[in-house]
């Protein structure tokens, strides 16, 4: 039974921030009570505009509030830590937006505090709601497409030189963690997992070629999976003009190719099925290199189904695993890279 309408915060102002109160206000069962920012006039805008009751600059004093339940975390990738320990032992439930730290030993400190608060830990990875990928979860269950063998992700997408510089943390070591692969891939390090399982070793290389930044802007990596698949990730902010990701999985029954962006299936065929979808209505290779202008409703599907666990008073269903598989291969692919030989992610885990 739901308790009471879940009350958010919402800690940080940015890009992210404003992607997040945009969908709260369709998430049932949800309140945006407040929202944080280092700049009072900052968060005061900010809340103006999106419908916040109150406005912070004093960390301390949000999360000292009552009327404040939960707090999601869209903050540069390497103060995700500090907000969400801190928030944990204040008592709020705790929403990290992705990805949960830029090393796996600083996403345990996070996983450790909210397991001994006793506080919900969720981490925002949208594209684990897409109906695009629920649909290829249950094929590859159904065992449609046989044996999986073979996993290739490609990620050409572009970021302009303003991306980067107007603000102060991206593309740098301390505060992004990484580059392509940490801040755009992670995204799809997750859903490869999520749908095939886990990675067991990757050797890779990584670039940077177009940018002036301190992280990668190309990444390769050659991936083994713990079921015996391979595996290819290719992750660029430097492809001109940029293209829409697409995620093959092969199996020795079939095949299908999706977007988990924009929920799209492209691609779908199977011995026992044939064809069944072949370049649908909509289908296009180009994206816009606007960080702003992806499609937002599986933020919103994964809101509300935090918001719901919360108002019942249950846990997050992820394990800690299911919160460390981005971070576990990320860590691979960058000491890989580093040190010129292949990886496992047993090494991390």
């Amino acid at each position: 039974m739901r308790k009471h309408t879940v009350r958010y915060a919402i800690i940080g102002a940015g890009m992210g921030a404003e992607t997040h109160a945009a969908e709260l206000a369709h998430v049932r069962g949800a309140q945006l009570e407040a929202v944080y920012a280092r700049d009072q006039a900052k968060a005061e805008q900010f809340r103006l505009k999106y419908g916040a009751t109150k406005a912070y600059s004093d960390r301390a004093a949000l999360l000292a509030d009552p009327a404040i339940d939960a707090v999601i975390i869209v903050t540069p990738n390497a103060l995700h830590r500090d907000f969400a320990i801190a928030a944990a032992e204040a008592g709020k439930q705790v929403i990290v937006e992705k990805p949960l730290e830029i090393t796996t030993e600083r996403a345990r400190e996070i996983i450790q505090t909210c397991k001994k608060q006793k506080v919900s830990l969720f981490v925002i990875y949208q594209m684990r709601y897409a109906d695009a990928t629920m649909k290829i979860k249950a094929i590859i269950e159904r065992g449609d497409l046989g044996r999986v063998i073979l996993v290739n992700v490609l990620d050409n997408e572009y970021r302009t030189p303003e991306y980067y510089s107007r603000d102060y943390w991206r593309g740098t070591r301390e505060f992004e963690g990484g580059g392509c692969l940490m801040t755009q891939g992670t995204h799809l390090l997750d859903l490869v997992q999520f749908l095939v399982g886990p990675v067991e070793s990757t050797f890779a290389w990584v670039r940077t070629v177009a940018h002036n930044i301190e992280t990668e802007d190309l990444a390769v990596a050659t991936l083994k999976f713990a079921n015996g698949a391979l595996g290819v990730v290719s992750s660029s902010t430097a492809a001109y003009p940029a293209q829409r990701h697409i995620v093959s999985i092969i199996g020795t029954d079939g095949t299908v190719q999706f977007n988990g962006e924009h929920d799209q299936i492209n691609f779908e065929g199977t011995r026992q099925g044939g064809i069944v979808i072949d370049a649908p209505m909509g289908f296009a290779f180009g994206d816009s290199p606007d960080p702003r202008s992806f499609p937002t409703l599986r933020h919103r599907t994964q809101l509300q189904a935090i918001t719901d666990r919360i108002a019942q008073g249950l846990p997050s269903t992820e394990n800690t695993d299911d919160y460390l598989q981005a971070l576990y291969l990320s860590d691979a692919i960058y000491r890989s890279a580093a040190e010129g030989r292949e990886v496992k992610t047993s090494e991390f885990r």
